[in-house]
């Protein structure tokens, strides 16, 4: 439910001390509401739903700094109910990537193929306390994202990545919600992932 969702991201903002977590080695999980230590290296930005600007300066702030640094990259996941003038301040930074889900009139430089209710469900687990890297774990039923992919995403534009988690209705029928203890998969978060190792493989980091 919708007025459910706006609690679950302030869970964030309220629970202070919580750290950055490590989606791999020299990759951090940052969102509003972790510890904003400066951060230099490459790192992945979870705005997708914030609802209060202000909230995410201190993380801004402290990632800033590192932008001299050629050897990084930082991942900004977002979502058409990101602020659209926190959108606006990512625009134009050198090694800066927005990655969100499809949706009409969204524009992002990689586009995800998931539904908005698999990625609000990602969202709100990672804020609850999930740890990121459950929400991530490759097996053979998900999708790849090595050095070819990432050559053909320069030269082509964006090969969408789904949603893997099952199917529970055909195209004539309305989608039915996830059960409850459903596994959650996030496509956003995995396909940052695999653009930081991509990039790792191309020698560009």
């Amino acid at each position: 439910m919708k007025h459910l969702r706006l609690p679950l991201a302030l869970i964030g903002f309220i629970v202070g001390g919580l750290h950055a977590a490590e989606l791999a080695p020299g990759l951090a999980y940052l969102r509003p509401g972790l510890d904003p230590t400066p951060e230099t290296g490459s790192a992945v930005i979870d705005l997708r739903y914030i609802t209060n600007e202000t909230a995410a300066a201190p993380l801004l702030a402290a990632v800033q700094p590192g932008n001299a640094n050629a050897h990084r990259v930082i991942l900004v996941l977002v979502s058409p109910e990101t602020p659209a003038g926190l959108r606006r301040q990512l625009t134009g930074l050198s090694r800066w990537l927005t990655v969100g889900r499809a949706a009409p009139g969204f524009k992002t430089d990689i586009v995800v193929t998931t539904s908005p209710e698999a990625d609000h469900r990602a969202f709100d687990a990672l804020v609850s306390g999930t740890p990121p890297e459950k929400l991530i774990a490759e097996n053979a039923s998900k999708p790849r994202y090595d050095e070819s992919a990432l050559v053909r995403e320069h030269t082509n534009g964006p090969e969408p990545v789904k949603d893997t988690e099952p199917e529970t209705s055909s195209p004539s029928t309305p989608a039915v919600p996830a059960a409850p203890g459903a596994p959650v998969f996030d496509a956003v978060l995995q396909r940052a992932v695999q653009i930081h190792r991509g990039l790792l493989v191309l020698k560009k980091l």
